[in-house]
């Protein structure tokens, strides 16, 4: 019974298509063109008809040609009049839409006589991933309310929307990219409209010349963030603030990046926290809880509180916490010469009273943490020696009294 009437349906969707394709032939040519489209004319980007209780959503997109046979804009020499002719996408959709539930048809439409100007410059928007590659089947709104634009297209198979005849406007393309699947994005005005310096600006077109836009965009990153001891024991109920993914733009005074993603956060009795559907990038994280500190992030990464979120992957990072309550040691080993951190330094660390001995390795951020497992460390004063290759050997004392102590250790080449 589905069957018969999804067949039904795309009988209808054909039909509707075909009978809007030739009202299209039967206008004069420069009307070829929607009410708010690059070019402009008499339709309708988008209308809805009901057929025998079907509603079918009609979508007309029109866009001039620029045709290899006499040369393109973008080629040496350049073609003059990139306008060759006009192309028209019509698509009749019904119920969820999408390539089950839709008719395409295409026809192209030439002037008569000989090709003429269509005016005003080409906009050509390219939509790439993370690695650069164009992203095909992107839906691209484009919008310039002073020329009446108001528009979407698709990109095509190598990310690519082409547009010759667009108006000429300086930063007056607002442009929108979505696709299911991707975190989506968009264009911003320049500063101070915006009270940063936006990555991606509105397009500008200039006229009789090939204004190319660039926009990269990708899958989703969905993240996992767990709260744990330095002893794998899960520590629930963390409070922590998040920030990173998406660069906006940078801070016109400091210079330093502007992200869209900056949340507070908590994980849960689990001591787990689940982020879904957020932009790929780096991202930052910071506890907020009164009782524990963050001492790195795990898996390592460049710097001790930051991790790299991939599209199209669920990344799973572990926030190490130091209980600041407990007796223990956090030490930091750097170079006296210019503060970068020494990693595989042995730290030793020693009470002959109490009859502790211990001997840790610094990590890639030239960190150790003592005990280097449970239970706390008593009360008392405690011998410490720090060594390391190319380096000469620091001794020096912490006192440890039922709380973190924190040592930074300077060591000479």
């Amino acid at each position: 019974m589905q069957q018969i009437i999804e067949s039904k349906s795309r009988l209808g969707a054909t039909a509707l298509a075909n009978q809007k394709m030739e009202v299209i032939r039967s206008i004069d040519y420069d009307a070829i063109g929607t009410t708010t489209g690059i070019p402009a004319g008499d339709l309708l980007e988008s209308e809805t008809v009901t057929v025998n209780t079907v509603p079918y959503t009609i979508h007309t997109f029109v866009q001039y040609a620029d045709d290899a046979f006499d040369g393109r804009q973008g080629d040496s020499p350049a073609d003059a009049i990139p306008t060759d002719y006009k192309r028209v996408r019509l698509t009749a959709s019904w119920g969820a839409g999408g390539d089950n539930q839709s008719v395409v048809l295409f026809g192209n439409f030439s002037p008569n006589g000989v090709e003429t100007s269509g005016g005003g410059g080409t906009l050509s928007i390219n939509v790439l991933d993370a690695s650069g590659s164009g992203v095909a089947g992107v839906t691209v709104h484009i919008v310039n309310g002073a020329a009446g634009v108001d528009v979407s297209a698709t990109t095509d198979a190598t990310g690519n929307i082409t547009l010759p005849g667009a108006p000429v406007g300086t930063e007056s393309y607002e442009l929108t990219v979505s696709k299911s699947g991707y975190y989506g994005t968009k264009t911003y005005p320049s500063y101070p409209t915006s009270t940063y310096n936006p990555v991606d600006v509105h397009a500008s077109v200039v006229a009789d010349t090939l204004n190319q836009k660039t926009i990269v965009m990708d899958q989703y990153a969905d993240i996992t963030v767990r709260s744990r001891d330095p002893f794998g024991t899960t520590v629930p109920d963390i409070s922590f603030a998040m920030t990173g993914g998406k660069i906006l733009g940078t801070d016109p005074v400091t210079s330093s990046s502007v992200y869209e993603y900056n949340q507070n956060l908590s994980t849960n009795g689990s001591a787990i926290e689940d982020i879904a559907d957020q932009s790929y990038g780096q991202y930052t994280l910071s506890a907020s809880d009164a009782r524990y500190k963050l001492y790195k992030l795990s898996p390592e990464s460049t710097a001790s509180d930051v991790f790299d979120a991939l599209p199209g992957q669920v990344t799973t990072v572990d926030m190490i916490l130091v209980d600041t309550q407990i007796g223990s040691v956090k030490v930091t080993v750097v170079n006296d010469e210019d503060d970068s951190p020494v990693a595989g330094a042995t730290v030793h660390l020693t009470n002959t009273s109490l009859g502790y001995d211990a001997t840790g390795t610094t990590d890639q951020y030239g960190m150790a943490y003592f005990p280097t497992a449970l239970p706390e460390l008593a009360d008392g004063t405690y011998d410490m020696k720090v060594s390391a290759t190319g380096f000469a050997d620091e001794n020096t004392a912490v006192t440890i009294n039922s709380a973190l102590e924190t040592k930074m250790i300077r060591l000479n080449p």
